[in-house]
């Protein structure tokens, strides 16, 4: 059963009836260094993670790159369904590593994209914003603030390494959290109290969809702006 099938039957598990309306990705692209700290994904399997079956029709999109990778980022952005609108830079506190080709790193990208009719809620966010640099590849917590003050929920996080810091309810999908969502072909080691696999025997009886549990549905429905 292909991802739209199962999301006709019934939905992706733990995704809440018409998407999450936005979604804030942090790939682990390959070959940026990252392969000492977490497990890494090609480009080819990044850019089929069946993201537009996880957003609402109206949706936002808050996609991590660096420098290097942006030419990527855009494609994978449009791969999932979305159009790239606004960089919106992160201007870190200290210099990081130059290459042969590269001036030395202070800035990462963090690409404000959208699909369909979404508005912003805040025209008043500019380009860039400061933050300082904690462990290799944590994000700051002041994105949230900013994704929040322009997009409306629900929310999810994908490739999650942590719980967002954030009031709002998120739902997370990644390797090293309980994920709140099951995207069939891309397993992870642990799963919260908010999916509750349900096998249903599809109408042509080849394949099972896995289904959340109805009276749970509203949990993830997250906060509109």
């Amino acid at each position: 059963m292909s991802i739209s099938e199962t999301r006709n039957t019934n939905r992706l598990a733990g995704v809440p009836a018409g998407g999450f309306r936005t979604i804030l990705a942090d790939p682990p692209w390959p070959a940026q260094g990252g392969e000492h700290h977490y497990r890494t994904m090609n480009l080819d399997r990044i850019q089929a993670l069946p993201v537009g079956s996880l957003a609402a029709s109206d949706s936002h999109l808050w996609l991590w790159t660096t420098n290097a990778l942006l030419p990527r980022a855009y494609e994978t952005a449009a791969a999932w369904g979305f159009t790239v609108r606004s960089p919106l830079t992160w201007v870190k506190f200290r210099l990081g590593v130059s290459g042969r080709y590269q001036l030395r790193n202070a800035t990462e990208q963090l690409l404000f994209c959208t699909r369909g009719n979404a508005p912003l809620n805040s025209r008043s966010q500019p380009t860039w914003f400061n933050a300082p640099v904690a462990e290799h590849s944590r994000k700051p917590a002041e994105q949230f603030a900013i994704i929040e003050r322009v997009s409306s929920g629900p929310y999810l996080e994908l490739f999650a390494r942590r719980r967002p810091e954030s009031n709002r309810r998120w739902a997370v999908w990644g390797d090293e959290v309980e994920s709140d969502i099951r995207i069939p072909g891309y397993s992870v080691p642990r799963y919260s109290q908010w999916v509750i696999p349900i096998t249903e025997a599809p109408a042509d009886g080849k394949a099972s969809a896995t289904i959340i549990d109805p009276a749970r549905s509203h949990d993830f429905q997250g906060e509109q702006s």
